[in-house]
């Protein structure tokens, strides 16, 4: 109980800075957060750290982006009333006298899962106030001028008792080193002790909870354009995560179908299919929505592994009474593919006239051509007649190239998706309706373009996401 209880305080205040965020103040630029690493345990599993300043330089950031939106007012107005009526809270009165300015979280590996918060309080009696309101079983105790807290006794004493610490461990520098030191939050995990958490956890199948990394990292920074979150991570161990465990990760590549694809496209989705990716069952390893949805063709995946292959594109571009789906791939047996692909679309029909609402889709036609080792797979002619033609493409798109540089993404990745927000919200917001979806009404027409990428450098991975906001 302890664990969720934390982990619930902690959200009340990370919606109280977001609250509190949105109100904007001048202040200085925070400086880099993860004071607490100084006194946290050098065998933490996870450190999280989280800009708890509202006067800081990221919370003006994110106020300024806000700005740009007409609902603003409304929007923060609705967030206040409602984390006052949950929390049962006062952000003044209550929550920001209690915080310093960072609140760090770290999981530590005890007989159970536990976490220990830490801040610098501005007030120590409003935080002791704060906390008894929270969970009345949270204890506290000062190390050095850090205010430890848990539900946990044992926690708080391992942290009091550690000799080594989180910030003097090689591999914690080596994870934060990749982190923007003026950020919103920035979190940590570490593979071998999450590894060895689980397995203290008595998990029989070890393949099962095998970690793959050595350590991980990630920040949420926010900039005059918009709010990127980035990850990093030092492989461990593959077995047992990948579909088959001989698969190694993807290296990075150029993409060459954004030259073909064609321009005005609402998203495009770039990535390399591995032969044999996916040979595994889907009653196994699907949603339970996706498992009934699928129930008719068992072989569905095996199907998919035979139609697709090597640098393979889905994207979607604007079409009447539906968006236009395409799908270009490049598998090694194009003839074979083509065959594949003919018994996949009859055991989704036999399925999909099976269901109802948005997902019935035996009704949609979909077109298929093969031309010089590529599979074009359409839901209209033109698409497929667009992308064979000479006419405007992705790499010339002035969306996409703008996306491309406010996100910072490289010319090689593992992979990247890219969706047009100005051009396929509005269209998202009239079929809403149509396919029994309530979405939420206001203008987003500050939404710009969301982009997100992989990257590999060795034995390092990296992700990047980045939403613009103009």
């Amino acid at each position: 109980m302890g664990l969720r209880r934390i982990v619930a305080g902690a959200a009340v205040a990370a919606t109280a800075l977001a609250v509190a965020g949105c109100g904007g103040s001048n202040g200085a630029a925070s400086s880099g957060l993860g004071g607490a690493a100084s006194i946290a345990p050098s065998d933490a599993v996870a450190f999280v750290a989280v800009d708890s300043d509202v006067s800081s330089g990221q919370w003006s950031t994110v106020d300024g982006l806000l700005k740009k939106f007409p609902a603003r007012d409304e929007l923060i107005a609705k967030l206040t009333t409602t984390f006052q009526q949950r929390s049962k809270l006062n952000w003044n009165e209550d929550v920001k006298p209690a915080l310093g300015s960072e609140l760090d979280l770290i999981a530590l590996p005890c007989k159970e899962p536990q976490l220990v918060g830490l801040t610098q309080p501005a007030d120590k009696s409003k935080l002791a106030a704060l906390l008894q309101k929270l969970d009345k079983n949270v204890a506290t105790v000062q190390v050095g001028d850090w205010t430890a807290f848990s539900t946990s006794q044992a926690a708080l004493e391992h942290v009091q008792s550690a000799s080594t610490k989180l910030a003097d461990n090689n591999t914690y520098r080596a994870a934060i080193g990749k982190l923007a030191g003026d950020a919103l939050v920035r979190a940590y995990a570490n593979g071998t002790e999450a590894q060895q958490l689980l397995s203290s956890l008595g998990k029989q199948d070890p393949s099962a909870t095998q970690v793959p990394f050595a350590w991980a990292s990630a920040d949420v920074v926010a900039s005059g354009d918009g709010v990127r979150v980035s990850g990093y991570s030092h492989d461990g161990t593959w077995r047992g995560v990948l579909p088959r465990d001989q698969h190694a990760p993807t290296p990075p590549y150029t993409s060459g179908l954004v030259d073909e694809i064609p321009s005005g496209v609402l998203l495009v989705a770039d990535f390399q299919v591995v032969p044999g990716q996916f040979e595994f069952s889907p009653a196994d390893s699907l949603p339970k929505p996706l498992q009934k949805f699928f129930s008719g063709a068992p072989s569905f995946l095996s199907e998919i592994d035979d139609v697709l292959g090597g640098e393979t594109a889905v994207y979607v571009r604007p079409g009447l009474p539906i968006p236009e789906v395409t799908i270009v791939t490049q598998p090694n047996d194009v003839s074979r593919a083509q065959a594949s692909l003919d018994d996949l679309l009859k055991a989704l029909r036999a399925s999909a006239g099976t269901a109802k609402g948005p997902f019935d889709l035996s009704s949609i036609p979909v077109f298929h051509r093969a031309q010089g080792g590529q599979l074009i797979i359409s839901t209209s002619q033109q698409g497929i007649a667009d992308f064979s033609s000479a006419g405007a493409k992705l790499s010339a798109d002035p969306s996409f190239l703008g996306a491309q540089k406010a996100a910072a993404m490289p010319a090689q990745t593992t992979g990247f998706l890219y969706v047009n927000l100005a051009s396929s919200l509005p269209i998202v917001q009239a079929l809403g309706p149509m396919l029994g979806l309530t979405l939420p009404k206001g203008d987003v027409s500050a939404l710009k373009t969301f982009t997100a990428f992989g990257t590999r450098d060795g034995e390092e991975a990296g992700f990047s996401a980045f939403l613009q906001v103009g």
